[in-house]
């Protein structure tokens, strides 16, 4: 399966991070990005999400909302943006949270917070765009004029559909999808995630940024005040070690 499969060499894998999860060396990993990107003109696409995660001029948060598989499969809709945002608010408002207690931090190195959200709902990321969308014209000022307002949030993120390697016929590009969005949300500074789900939780560890991490579940309350974890209790939690 690796080997055939997946085409995975001596020259391409890098190791194991947990059970029989794989991630692909860096420059392989860009290799593959030109293979994955979005057409929807209105997203992100992988090079700008890259790109702007590597920027020392962002501080990136990682959110990770899981809905569930009934999304995936198309069995749950939800039925406009309002309902959307206020079914998961609890995310959208620790994200704030989060944004202002560093606030002295971005005022000291002059960066400029974002969120890059993942989630198996397509419809969750069109509506997070939709209302806060980071503007890429910010990332492109070299006179780094990029203003941020402390009442607004920046999404980084696209609107494709995900494809779960359960439900795909196309398990080698499902696979490597998620392999490429573990590895964007290793890169974030902060880590927000869903309690009831395994995904990101290993690349929120393998970053290793010494900061707690945020589980939440959906429908709580809109706060994460005292629901951060230090990065070992994280490790025995998510990753057994």
């Amino acid at each position: 399966f690796l080997t055939i499969d997946l085409e995975m060499n001596p020259e391409n894998i890098f190791g194991c991070l947990y059970n029989s999860l794989f991630t692909y060396r860096l420059s392989q990993l860009i290799k593959q990005v030109p293979l994955i990107s979005s057409n929807n003109q209105s997203d992100h696409s992988p090079q700008q999400i890259l790109q702007t995660l590597l920027s020392p001029r962002f501080f990136p948060i990682g959110m990770q909302i899981r809905a569930g598989d009934e999304t995936i499969t198309g069995k749950r809709n939800f039925s406009d943006e309002k309902t959307i945002l206020k079914k998961f608010e609890n995310f959208f408002t620790c994200s704030r949270q989060i944004i202002n207690t560093n606030k002295k931090l971005f005022r000291e190195t002059n960066q400029i917070p974002i969120i890059f959200l993942l989630s198996d709902d397509f419809q969750i990321r069109q509506a997070a765009l939709k209302r806060w969308k980071f503007s890429l014209e910010c990332f492109q000022s070299f006179e780094n004029n990029c203003q941020w307002n402390n009442n607004d949030l920046y999404i980084l993120t696209n609107s494709d559909p995900v494809f779960h390697i359960t439900y795909t016929t196309n398990q080698r590009l499902a696979f490597q999808l998620g392999i490429f969005d573990h590895f964007l949300f290793s890169l974030c500074e902060q880590h927000l995630i869903t309690t009831a789900s395994g995904f990101g939780r290993i690349a929120a560890f393998a970053s290793l940024k010494l900061r707690n991490i945020y589980s939440l579940f959906l429908d709580e309350q809109p706060s994460c005040d005292n629901q951060s974890l230090p990065l070992a209790v994280s490790g025995h939690h998510y990753s057994g070690i």
